[in-house]
């Protein structure tokens, strides 16, 4: 049986950044079940920096797009985010 590829190996075979458009980062949200805040937290930036990337009046860097890329490919790195800080909070 064939494993899924990981997100570093999605990654490794990846010679360019995807292009994560408006259309792509509201998916994105959408797929994590997450608002504009929450997102955020999450990518370390601002709302309002959220809203200009989702109304497509500025693009996200590079270093936000790799990100975006892993977590669209793993969205489940998400829950582990989450689990290592409720146990640092606990």
């Amino acid at each position: 049986m064939k494993q899924k590829p990981n997100a570093v190996q999605i990654i490794a075979s990846t010679t360019k950044c995807p292009s994560f458009k408006s259309a792509a980062i509201r998916e994105l949200m959408k797929k994590l079940d997450i608002n504009e805040k929450g997102f955020a937290i999450l990518m370390n930036v601002t709302p309002e920096t959220v809203r200009l990337w989702t109304a497509g009046a500025v693009k996200p860097c590079g270093t936000a797009v790799r990100v975006m890329q892993i977590l669209n490919a793993c969205p489940e790195v998400v829950n582990r985010i989450t689990a290592l800080t409720e146990d640092r909070i606990a």
